[in-house]
């Protein structure tokens, strides 16, 4: 019941948001208009992010402030709350509210990328990073190892770690933007939210593990992502926006590193992903185009759509792929899931061979 009322309540302000933000977009013009590569064919509100990010902060908001003492993160406190919070709270507020901007007026890539650049300093300074990583073939590796002390007056110490914040980096604006590529087809991005959120719940209630603070930010989350799917689902009535799907990809990623870290179990659930959008990228920087700007139909379930499957016949099967990985990951060992991962980037190729094999049997 401790979990269940914050999922509940997430998933009905997040259903109540995003209806109020969908007649909002009619009325004010904020539509996004369909392009060559989109799947929808006439404009449709773009606002549904901000719909997502309310409820998931509303709901947080009061649970920490009525459990504060029980569910915390780390030993740091600001103002009250735990340090990690407060990364998760801020961090998600600017990148939601950038995004916004970017979906009514546009940004440039590299003011996207700046901003991404800023959320995830912010997350460091706040005490959240890649430490080290585990390895499946042999001992832990200490991330720590080289480090530059910036501040240390006051009682305050902050240092930069080379290989720790750089990795830190790395991951969360590639999450942010992966769930930014999944974003293409009605329900995709809130469903695979919906799914890894709740696996990264039930690994964090889990015994073994026994991070209830994660597990609580986790299902808050799902429920969010749940009751704008009611929304989305295709036929979408709205989308998530840039302002979405990059807050969840955020949030996704901070609950990897969190408490121990769970990037093996993202990188499993969200692998298909991943690896679809390194390889999109690597194709796309192969031709000489942007990998991020460039408007094509190179995307998993884009191919899906090509070789003949609806849109819901194609989120469902991207569903429970990441569902059947999800499962992976939690009932598997370190090394298990390392070759998890080696036989999801095989099935990834796997499928794209089939699903271009389709393709050319319908053009026949």
């Amino acid at each position: 019941m401790i979990y269940f009322l914050p999922f509940l309540f997430a998933f009905i302000l997040s259903v109540f948001f995003t209806g109020l933000l969908w007649r909002s977009g009619l009325k004010l013009g904020l539509l996004s208009s369909p392009r060559e590569r989109d799947v929808h064919k006439k404009p449709i509100p773009r606002l549904g992010g901000l719909g997502i990010f309310a409820s998931f902060l509303i709901i947080s908001l009061l649970v920490f402030l009525v459990t504060n003492s029980n569910l915390r993160f780390s030993h740091t406190l600001i103002f009250g709350f735990d340090s990690h919070l407060w990364g998760i709270w801020l961090g998600g507020l600017v990148i939601t509210l950038a995004m916004f901007v970017d979906d009514v007026v546009g940004l440039s890539t590299w003011k996207k990328l700046a901003i991404q650049i800023i959320v995830t300093i912010l997350i460091i300074a706040c005490g959240i990073g890649i430490e080290s990583l585990s390895n499946p073939f042999g001992p832990t590796i200490n991330l720590n190892s080289v480090y530059i002390t910036l501040i240390n007056t006051g009682g305050f110490h902050f240092s930069f770690s080379l290989w720790s914040d750089l990795l830190t980096l790395v991951w969360l604006v590639g999450m942010m933007n992966v769930m930014n590529f999944v974003d293409g087809v009605d329900g995709l991005a809130g469903g695979q939210a919906a799914i890894a959120a709740f696996t990264i719940f039930l690994l964090s209630i889990s015994v073994a593990v026994n991070q209830p603070a994660t597990a609580m930010v986790a299902i808050i989350l799902c429920g969010a992502a749940l009751g704008f799917l009611v929304w989305n689902f295709p036929p979408a009535k709205i989308f998530m926006g840039d302002s979405g799907s990059m807050f969840i990809g955020f949030i996704l990623g901070v609950l990897a590193l969190i408490s121990g870290g769970k990037l093996a179990t993202i990188l499993l659930v969200l692998g298909f992903p991943i690896v679809d959008g390194l390889i999109v990228v690597a194709s796309r920087l192969a031709r000489g185009k942007n990998p991020f700007t460039t408007p094509d139909k190179t995307h998993m379930h884009h191919r899906f759509l090509n070789a003949g499957f609806s849109p819901r016949q194609a989120v469902l099967s991207l569903y429970v792929i990441s569902a059947l990985f999800g499962w992976i990951a939690l009932s598997s060992s370190t090394r298990g899931k390392a070759i998890g991962f080696l036989v999801l980037i095989l099935l990834v190729l796997l499928i794209m061979a089939w699903l271009k094999l389709f393709e050319r049997k319908r053009k026949l």
